[in-house]
């Protein structure tokens, strides 16, 4: 598709890409950081429904993003994508206004996470198909997200501790609003061709490689830990005396360190190979968590961030590259979407179940002591059972 664009067509699609990523991941930033600390200090929530609620949401994404992703290669991605945006917009907006009652707030939130737990694996296999032949500066567009999520968390960080943290919804509500407009504004980059109106969208096709059955068991196990030990850090911060503004410092300084990491990642993929890449990743991740740990103090918290905020962008680069290679291309945004559900969904379930009854039981410390083990295991797994010759191959359309 990119090589039928003219070049004055191919750079506005590729700024809207990086418009869009900023968009989204402001959102993200808005809210993200700050969530669970709202729903225990304005909810009284504890860690163990915090964690059922979390799985309850990660099961239904992990339920519809393989859906998403095959309405989304069978027809127009943007217009998916942007009415998805819009639902979720509508969704978010509802949050604060029906939070005086567990059961109509747990209907919201959990319709919220069907509507937005798929629009980056969504918009991520758009700007693959933007960039086609040049997919490996992938990083260099998704640094603007980075960027958004760590200015966003910087500065709404101190917009909370004046106005509260019920404001973050409706801050949200209009990034996400304004990603469903930019999203239509794609043009055709999201249109599906002949090709994909006639194939048939087969999920065992896109799992028929072990190499990538193998990768994604690795992955489950790192984001356990990872994905968990992110979504709980605000509680983590909290314990330890820490305040609004330095949960956003704390995430923005991840977020910051991520966008330098994401301009290098092409080069680093040249030098390194895409497995190399994603073992150090998640190697950062688990050693994170296992200081995180061992070391509960305020400025030290902030100061191995940027640990986090480079095994980030590593992984993230690593790993949508390397799935991209192992699936076949016309069946992409389906390969993502696994991507998305293994690594956030699934992963999610049992992060959120576990870390919540661990804090509950036995303390912060000890779920993050306990996660990091398990994450520094699955990138063992990584680099024992995945195959290093699978990190080249070519994004070949087997079964096509």
């Amino acid at each position: 598709m990119s090589q039928l664009l003219q070049p004055a067509d191919r750079g506005k699609l590729h700024r809207l890409i990086s418009l869009q990523y900023v968009l989204i991941f402001m959102a993200n930033g808005a809210i993200f950081p700050f969530l669970n600390l709202y729903l225990t200090k304005n909810l009284g929530w504890s860690a163990s429904r915090i964690g059922w609620v979390g799985a309850l949401s990660s099961v239904l994404v992990m339920m519809t993003q393989p859906l998403w992703g095959r309405v989304s290669d069978a027809s127009d991605k943007r217009k998916v994508l942007a009415f998805a945006f819009a639902v979720s917009a509508c969704l978010v907006f509802l949050h604060p206004l029906v939070a005086g009652s567990f059961a109509v707030f747990l209907l919201v939130r959990l319709s919220h996470a069907v509507f937005v737990g798929s629009t980056t694996s969504m918009f991520d296999a758009i700007a693959l198909d933007v960039l086609g032949e040049d997919k490996d500066t992938y990083g260099r567009y998704r640094l603007w997200g980075s960027f958004g999520f760590a200015v966003a968390a910087l500065f709404f960080g101190w917009v909370y501790q004046v106005l509260g943290f019920s404001a973050m919804f409706f801050i949200n509500a209009a990034f996400i609003g304004t990603a469903s407009y930019v999203a239509l504004r794609l043009g055709g980059a999201g249109a599906a061709g002949e090709e994909h109106e006639k194939a048939p969208v087969e999920l065992a096709k896109v799992l028929a490689n072990p190499a990538l059955l193998f990768l994604l068991g690795g992955i489950f196990l790192v984001q356990t830990a990872n994905s968990a030990g992110e979504t709980y850090l605000s509680v983590y911060l909290d314990a330890i005396g820490g305040s609004s503004s330095m949960i956003g410092s704390a995430f923005a300084s991840m977020a910051f360190v991520e966008i330098p990491v994401f301009l290098a990642a092409p080069r680093i993929v040249e030098r390194l190979g895409y497995k190399p890449m994603l073992v150090v990743s998640t190697l950062l991740f688990g050693l994170k968590l296992v200081l995180n740990a061992l070391f509960p103090i305020h400025w030290l918290v902030l100061a191995l961030q940027p640990m986090a905020g480079i095994g980030f962008a590593l992984f993230q680069a690593s790993a949508v590259l390397m799935v991209d290679a192992l699936v076949p291309r016309r069946f992409r945004s389906t390969g993502q979407a696994v991507l998305a559900t293994v690594s956030w969904s699934v992963a999610g379930i049992s992060g959120n179940l576990l870390f919540g009854m661990l804090i509950d039981k036995a303390g912060i410390l000890a779920a993050y002591g306990i996660g990091g083990c398990v994450g520094l295991l699955g990138s063992l797994f990584i680099y024992l059972f995945v195959p290093s010759k699978a990190e080249r191959a070519p994004a070949c359309d087997v079964g096509a």
